[in-house]
């Protein structure tokens, strides 16, 4: 872990999706995500990071398949309702992304926490990870800070101290069910419980050259007062408020820095920015923020602006750091559910005056002017914003109705006041060209969407609010209904319209079964396809490599019969599945079935 200071700097820049990489020989086992703002194109790539085969989104759209479907049941991820975004026209793939969305809502402020719970399995060992970042789970392409905690099980020797540290944490997660606008299953409520009693004797192990963890979480039970104060401060924050500044500013008796927007600070009253801020920096536009050689294919995208949060003080004990979600403002201290991470170093490493020198390449000194005022098309977005958080909140139900096609019947439990100059209006993220004007219908009078295909069926809403601004002002985000009816072969569907041809078929089929090591013509690289016949080099290799996956608990082949199953319905299905691959796969099912005492004698 370099030092503090280099953690902002674009030479250390580290990706969301290598932090949440399972330790060697290990894996996933279940992860607990919260987010301020979601986008569920973004949230489909999250689940390649556990997979034991690293791919990229662009060049393994059966690989991400194949991830996303394995994380289905490993992953719950918390979003603020109304903050919930998607792409248009959307992947079919987010329809594996259903059971592990959960927009919430809380009593108070915005629900804000961007933090990742992780626990690994390799047999009956467990390895634990906590990440806190300041970055939501978007595209966003902003100047974040993120810290990454490995943890083990405590000995007991250690329990009494590993509980009074995780308190703040255990009692995060075990809150988050009671959050969700919509209930979630009590098998998912049951794993989110057994990870918190799990997290609360973790020890964690501190960033090289730091100690004392502390976990300060805002918005859940009694308020946190973590000791912002110090002889120095630093405070960088994209956000503020002249009450958030004031209150961060005044434990620093000393002299006091800050990083933010230039928008943020002339938008302080002129009193906020008094001596004891020696100086106030921006991020400077014309710095080169691209590290790599533009030439490459693999170089990183370029980041600009500010996003990360983090306040630094210096004491006579070290250098007292702060990280994670909470922003200068008010709302974001008294209101808001947050989470910070503070741990303690050096002065001469992490302190306050290493961290800017860390940084002053990227920065520069801001003049102070005031002349900042919000637009009336600001307010209105913010106001906009707003009203989809509180629709969000409504209950929303989608019952599948079967014909000669399917019907979605889409109701409401409850309402959402709006201004009188804001219209609603709805649809099924899979009919991008729909606009059903308001909300659902009441219970009894549902509104109705027909003529939808299988792969159609979704109970992801993308609500629209317009005001007297017109449509280019529009937003919009995505709610989650509670499905009902749902037809059991629906993601199978989504899974056979991906496999387009034989190697797709067969690349599905040896990520599904884990077939390490074999390799097919065709099946990547472009390679030509050989057909599965009786005399084929590859007929031996393949009928062993899929023997290896039979056994009494594996569910991989279930999986593939069922896929199989759906394709052999469909006009043409199985001319996907190559010469001669029925009766191999025959023989292989007999022996599954035999194997898990499904088949008489």
């Amino acid at each position: 872990m370099p030092d503090w200071a280099a953690m902002l700097e674009p030479q250390t820049r580290a990706a969301l999706t290598d932090m949440l990489h399972p330790p060697t020989g290990f894996t996933l086992s279940h992860a607990v995500a919260t987010t301020f703002t979601l986008d569920l194109d973004t949230a489909l790539t999250i689940p390649l990071s556990f997979a034991a085969h690293r791919m990229t989104a662009s060049d393994d759209p059966i690989g991400i398949l194949d991830a996303v479907r394995r994380a289905a049941a490993k992953v719950d991820i918390f979003a603020q309702a109304g903050q919930v975004g998607i792409e248009i026209p959307p992947s079919a793939l987010v329809a594996f992304l259903e059971p592990m969305v959960h927009p919430v809502e809380v009593n108070k402020g915005i629900f804000h926490p961007k933090v990742w719970f992780l626990e690994y399995e390799r047999g009956d060992e467990r390895a634990y990870r906590f990440v806190c970042a300041s970055r939501n789970l978007t595209g966003d392409r902003s100047w974040d800070v993120v810290i990454s905690l490995d943890g083990a099980s405590a000995l007991p020797s250690e329990r009494a101290a590993a509980r009074k540290v995780n308190e703040p944490l255990v009692r995060l997660l075990r809150s988050l069910p009671g959050m969700a606008v919509r209930a979630l299953p009590s098998g998912r409520r049951a794993r989110i419980e057994a990870l918190a009693s799990s997290i609360r004797d973790v020890v964690w192990t501190p960033p090289a050259g730091m100690r004392d963890l502390s976990f300060h979480v805002w918005g859940v039970g009694e308020r946190p007062q973590p000791e912002f104060w110090g002889v120095r401060g630093l405070f960088i924050s994209p956000f503020l408020t002249d009450a958030g500044l004031i209150e961060l500013k005044k434990g620093a008796y000393g002299d006091a820095y800050l990083v933010s927007r230039g928008t943020s600070i002339d938008a302080l009253a002129p009193a906020t920015l008094d001596k004891k801020l020696r100086q106030t920096y921006v991020l400077d536009d014309a710095a080169d923020f691209e590290a790599e050689d533009d030439r490459s294919p693999s170089r990183r995208p370029v980041l600009r602006g500010l996003h990360a949060k983090t306040y630094v003080y210096d004491r006579q004990d070290g250098a007292h750091v702060f990280l994670g979600s909470l922003n200068a403002t008010g709302p974001a201290l008294h209101e808001n559910a947050e989470v910070m991470v503070e741990a303690v170093g050096k002065i001469k490493t992490f302190g306050v005056e290493k961290t800017l020198e860390g940084l002053k390449e990227f920065l520069q000194e801001f003049e102070y002017t005031g002349d900042v005022s919000e637009t009336e098309n600001e307010k209105a977005d913010r106001d906009l914003s707003a009203v989809l958080r509180r629709v969000a909140g409504v209950h929303l139900h989608a019952s599948v109705v079967q014909g000669e096609s399917y019907e979605l019947h889409v109701w409401r439990e409850g309402d959402a006041t709006l201004p009188p100059d804001v219209e609603l209006s709805w649809h099924p993220i899979t009919r991008a060209g729909l606009a059903v004007p308001g909300l659902p219908g009441q219970p009894g009078d549902p509104s109705i969407v027909g003529d939808l295909g299988l792969t159609d069926i979704t109970p992801f809403i993308i609500v629209t609010a317009r005001d007297a601004r017109g449509e280019r002002f529009a937003q919009r985000t995505v709610v989650l209904a509670e499905l009902h009816d749902d037809p059991a072969d629906r993601r199978d569907a989504v899974i056979a319209a991906h496999l387009t041809d034989r190697a797709a078929f067969m690349r599905f089929l040896m990520l599904l079964l884990e077939l390490g090591g074999f390799s097919f013509p065709g099946t990547g690289g472009g390679g030509s396809w050989q057909p599965i016949a009786a005399e084929s080099t590859h007929t031996a290799g393949l009928f062993e490599a899929l023997m290896r996956a039979v056994g009494p608990d594996r569910t991989g082949l279930e999986d593939v019969q069922r896929v199989i199953d759906y394709m052999g319905k469909q006009p043409d299905g199985t001319s996907v599945l190559p010469e001669g691959f029925d009766s191999l796969w025959a023989s292989i099912w007999a022996a599954q079935q035999t194997m898990s005492g499904k088949r008489d004698g």
